[in-house]
């Protein structure tokens, strides 16, 4: 990403929330105008609907990301007006991106039944990293929607502490025995509607699960069709412990390169695999918990 590109960016996110301001300033004076007239005006008594109808659909337009940043850059009370007008479809993946602080406020004034709606949304790692911050009720109602093996994922990661590797899992991942030819890991691959996100490598087990290899995808796309996967998969590779550090897996990332990587037990046994994108949110995590410690300031704290 070029300096200028991110600069177009941060000048399109600052623009977004200038017009959200706006819109949520024209929206008190609007009501305010309202209630003085006491519906004397049909069109003053709609225009606070017309106005909020405009802010709906300026939200709808923007990323899930860029939505956190324009909540946590509102006060309290323009934040949760902003809040109840975005898409509900769209709630947990905005929980996800705001900061703890802004998570709490914004938790608060949902009933149980909208957060468990919100979180139908999410993946098991996703409703995983929610999980802490919600309602005890709440998970065990979301866990109820989910099928045995999802549960059982779930409460796999929410058994270790928020700053260990295992409770970064994440559990869609493709994976492939040794002992077959690279055509038919190709007709499997053909079998999904798409990959999950991240996937750079297919993973090699064994018949019990054992970690045995990885199969890079441009290695596969440019391997004889005819040779057996254990002739062309990389057999060294840089895996991950569930009670590792987070942090040190995310540094690891970093000095590697890496993209995906294997989560192991101390049998071998595959359990999921770390992303680069789990990787790069603890990164930026500890980036700004220095940031704010320089600076005085608390990560709890609502800024």
């Amino acid at each position: 990403m070029t300096v200028a590109f991110k600069q177009q960016s941060a000048d399109r996110l600052q623009e977004s929330l200038g017009l959200v301001q706006r819109l949520i300033e024209r929206q008190r004076e609007l009501e305010s105008t309202a209630a003085r007239q006491d519906g004397e005006d049909a069109a003053d008594a709609l225009a606070p609907r017309h106005n909020l109808a405009e802010l709906k659909q300026k939200l709808a337009q923007l990323h899930p990301a860029d939505i956190a940043h324009v909540l946590e850059a509102l006060p309290l009370e323009d934040r949760l007006l902003a809040w109840d007008q975005t898409d509900p479809a769209r709630d947990g993946a905005i929980l996800l991106e705001v900061s703890d602080a802004v998570r709490e406020s914004l938790i608060e004034v949902m009933d149980p039944d909208q957060l468990v709606a919100a979180l139908a949304e999410l993946d098991t790692d996703d409703l995983a990293e929610l999980a802490p911050d919600l309602p005890r009720q709440v998970v065990y109602e979301a866990m109820a929607r989910l099928d045995e093996e999802a549960r059982g994922q779930l409460q796999e990661v929410l058994s270790y502490g928020e700053d260990r590797v295992g409770a970064l899992m994440d559990f869609e991942l493709v994976k492939i025995r040794a002992d077959v030819s690279c055509e038919v890991v190709l007709r499997y691959l053909r079998r999904f509607d798409e990959l999950p996100n991240q996937t750079d490598k297919i993973f090699v087990t064994d018949e019990a699960g054992r970690l045995k290899g990885v199969l890079a995808i441009r290695k596969l796309l440019v391997s004889d069709p005819e040779a057996e996967v254990a002739d062309v998969m990389a057999t060294e590779v840089v895996s991950f412990h569930p009670d590792e550090p987070a942090l040190d897996a995310a540094q690891a990332f970093e000095r590697y390169d890496l993209v995906t990587a294997p989560v192991v037990d101390e049998r071998g046994m595959l359990l999921g695999r770390l992303t680069v994108d789990a990787m790069v949110d603890v990164i930026r995590e500890e980036s700004d918990s220095e940031v704010l410690n320089l600076a005085g300031l608390k990560e709890e704290e609502d800024l």
